[in-house]
C-alpha cells in the first residue's frame, strides 16, 4: 500500500495572529514537525495545502499546492486529491493545528486501517474524536463532491469507521489562539519521563520566566490532580489560583515576603476546604462537626494528596513549582485576601511557572530511615543520620560551586541533615514560634477546638 498525507494548512490564522505553519515549537516549525511525524510513521508522500500569496515554507521535501485564500479545509482537500497518482491507496487527513501528534498514533490509525481493510480511522481522546484522520483511498475520492466535507466523509456511512482510543490529548487541541501556543510550547519543554522517573528528578524552582501559564493550562492541570485519593470521597479540598500581580504581591508578604510568589506567573493557594461539607450537612439540616479533630486531619491530608499531585502534573508538562509552607504564617489575612469561608484554610501555596533557575537536587536521606520492613527499625537512625548529614554537606559544596550558593548566599558546607534539623525544630525554634498562634488562628477560621 502506498500511503500519502495532506496537511492543510492554508487558514490565515486570524485568531492565532499568525502563520500556525510557521510556528515555534520546540525549535521546529509547526509544518516541520507535521513532516517530520509523517515521515517517521513511514509516510513518504507529503502534501501540503498553503493559500495563494502565503509566506514560504521552510525546506521539507513536502510537495506544495496553493488554493485562493479564504477558502474551506475541504477545497484544500480537493486541491490536494487532484495531485496525488493512482498509486495511493491511503490518505492521512494532519492539519497543521495538530502538530504535537506523535507518529505513534498515526501507526496506530494506519494498523486499524489496515485491519479494517477499507474505511476510516480516526483517534479517539476522552471519549471524543480528533485528528488526524486516515482513509482508504476510495473512502477519500468522496470528496471530489463539491458539497462534500471531511466530516462528511467520516459521518456518512459510521460502520466503515474505527477509532482508535489515544491518551494524546493532542488529536482534540487546536492551534487556534495563542494560549494554546504557549500550552503547546510548555509541553515541548517537558522530558518523555515516566511518572516514577519524574518522581526522582523532582527540584523546587525558585525563579521564573515571564510567560504566563494559559487558563486551559491551570484548569487542565487542577482537574488531574483533583483525582488525587480522598478520604471516603469527601474531596475536601480548594485551589485558588492568583494570577492578579497585585494580590500575588499582598499574597507574598503575608507568606514572609518570597520574591518568587510575585515572579510566578500563578500563586496556588491549596486548601483544606470543609465549607462545602458544612453547606452540604445544612442542606439536610444538620450541623459539620467541625469540631472533630479527626475530620479536620482528613480535610487536611486530602489537601495535601491534591497539593502533590498538582505539583507532579506540573513538572510532567515541563513546568517548575515550589510548595510554600509559610501560607500558615498568617492564616487568617490570607483567608480574607482570597475571600475563604468558614471552615476553609490554606494548607500551604504553590509558585508555578515555566522555571529560570536550574538547582541541584537535594537527594533525600537514606531509604532506610523511610522504609521499614514489619516494625519501625531504630537500630538503623545512627547511620541513616550520617547518611543524611553527608549528603546536605555534598548539596552545599555542589551548590557553592556550580550555582553560587543559595538563593543569593553562599550554604554553609559543615552543617549536616542533623545539626539543620534541631536548629530549626529543637531549644528556641523561630519555626515554632512564628506559628505559636495557629491553632487559636484555625479556631477562629470555623476548626475545632480541639
Amino acid at each position: 500500500m502506498t500511503t500519502a498525507a495532506i496537511v492543510p494548512a492554508a487558514g490565515l490564522g486570524e485568531r492565532m495572529g499568525a502563520d500556525k505553519a510557521l510556528l515555534d515549537l520546540g525549535g521546529d516549525t509547526a509544518i516541520e514537525r507535521v513532516v517530520a511525524t509523517c515521515r517517521a510513521a513511514g509516510i513518504d508522500h507529503v502534501v501540503v495545502v498553503r493559500r495563494a500569496g502565503a509566506a514560504p515554507l521552510p525546506a521539507t521535501g513536502a510537495q506544495v499546492v496553493e488554493v485562493a485564500a479564504g477558502g474551506e479545509m475541504a477545497d484544500s482537500l480537493r486541491a490536494a486529491r487532484a495531485t496525488l497518482s493512482a498509486a495511493v491507496t491511503q490518505v492521512v487527513v494532519f492539519p497543521v493545528d495538530h502538530a504535537l501528534v506523535r507518529a505513534d498514533t498515526v501507526l496506530a490509525l494506519l494498523g486499524a486501517l489496515d485491519r479494517l481493510g477499507g474505511g476510516v480511522a480516526l483517534p479517539l481522546f476522552d471519549e471524543r474524536p480528533g485528528h488526524p484522520v486516515a482513509m482508504a483511498r476510495a473512502v477519500f475520492d468522496e470528496i471530489e463532491d463539491p458539497a462534500a466535507t471531511l466530516r462528511d466523509l467520516v459521518r456518512r456511512e459510521p460502520a466503515r469507521v474505527r477509532v482508535v482510543p489515544t491518551a494524546s490529548s493532542w488529536v482534540r487541541a487546536d492551534l487556534d489562539h495563542p494560549q494554546d501556543l504557549r500550552a503547546a510550547r510548555n509541553a515541548l519543554a517537558g522530558s518523555p519521563w515516566s511518572t516514577v522517573e519524574q518522581m526522582f528528578r523532582h527540584r523546587s524552582h525558585r525563579a521564573y520566566r515571564g510567560y504566563p501559564l494559559p487558563q486551559a493550562q491551570v484548569e487542565r492541570l487542577v482537574d488531574a490532580a483533583r483525582h488525587a485519593s480522598t478520604s471516603s470521597f469527601i474531596q475536601a479540598y480548594a485551589v485558588v489560583a492568583v494570577v492578579d500581580q497585585a494580590r500575588r504581591g499582598e499574597v507574598a508578604r503575608l507568606c514572609g515576603g518570597q520574591p518568587h510568589i510575585t515572579q510566578a506567573p500563578v500563586f496556588f493557594a491549596i486548601c483544606a476546604d470543609l465549607h462545602k461539607i458544612a453547606a452540604a450537612c445544612a442542606r439536610h439540616g444538620t450541623q459539620v462537626q467541625a469540631q472533630s479533630f479527626e475530620l479536620f486531619v482528613q480535610a487536611t491530608v486530602d489537601a495535601a494528596l491534591l497539593g502533590q499531585n498538582l505539583q507532579l502534573a506540573a513538572e510532567a508538562e515541563g513546568l517548575g513549582a515550589c510548595m510554600i509552607g509559610a501560607a500558615r504564617n498568617h492564616p487568617i489575612e490570607l483567608a480574607q485576601l482570597l475571600g475563604l469561608p468558614a471552615h476553609c484554610y490554606v494548607v500551604f501555596g504553590m509558585t508555578v511557572g515555566v522555571p529560570a533557575d536550574d538547582p541541584i537536587a537535594r537527594g533525600r536521606m537514606p531509604l532506610p530511615g523511610v522504609l521499614h520492613w514489619e516494625r519501625y527499625d531504630e537500630a538503623v537512625l545512627d547511620a541513616v543520620f550520617d547518611g543524611a548529614d553527608e549528603g546536605m554537606r555534598e548539596w552545599s559544596r555542589r551548590t557553592n560551586a556550580e550555582r553560587g550558593g543559595y538563593n543569593g548566599r553562599p550554604v554553609s558546607e559543615r552543617k549536616g541533615w542533623v545539626e539543620r534539623m534541631a536548629i530549626m525544630w529543637g531549644g528556641e525554634s523561630s519555626y515554632a514560634a512564628a506559628r505559636q498562634t495557629l491553632l487559636d488562628e484555625l479556631r477562629r477560621l470555623g476548626f475545632g477546638p480541639f
